[in-house]
């Protein structure tokens, strides 16, 4: 019984491999649609006699819906941060050649699929040639600013000061 199972699974995860090696030769992690694969590849190639129990089908259908939700998370969460780059003054590595760098202002993003290309003069590049991020002119002279402006404790303590004086004549 147990050989069975094993050699069921050996199975399963020798033509599972086949499968994902030749879709994601170039990526080591496994994706919905090398899960979904070796999904269908173990229903395929399961003991007909010993079926695959409801509560394991339902778990692994659970499993592939919340690494589904994880990745759309994922997506989302860079494309929000690309746009946060937007203004920002930043230095990537050059796409074309990877020994120079593009400096500059984030002008725009653009989507294309699941990558995320930012464009800093005129160049495209990714958020991975990001290599340093800096917040803007405008953004330095407002902190500036801001640190300068008296608070309300402040100006009342001046008030107070120069009505002491006043009274003092």
């Amino acid at each position: 019984m147990a050989d069975t199972s094993i050699n069921n699974l050996t199975g399963v995860l020798s033509q599972s491999s086949r499968i994902s090696s030749s879709q994601s030769s170039s990526n080591n992690t496994l994706g919905k649609q090398e899960f979904l694969n070796l999904l269908v590849t173990q229903l395929r190639y399961q003991d007909p006699l010993k079926p695959m129990e409801d509560k394991e089908f339902v778990a692994q259908l659970a499993q592939f819906s919340a690494l589904e939700q994880m990745q759309n998370l994922n997506e989302s969460f860079e494309l929000i941060k690309a746009q946060n780059m937007i203004g920002r003054y930043v230095v990537a590595t050059n796409p074309s050649d990877t020994s120079k760098t593009v400096e500059g202002r984030v002008d725009s993003i653009r989507v294309d699929g699941s990558k995320i290309y930012l464009k800093v003069n005129g160049v495209e590049v990714t958020t991975e040639n990001i290599k340093q991020i800096y917040h803007t002119y405008a953004e330095e002279v407002l902190s500036d600013i801001m640190t300068k402006v008296p608070t309300k404790d402040d100006l009342l303590n001046i008030l107070d000061s120069l009505q002491k004086g006043e009274d003092s004549k």
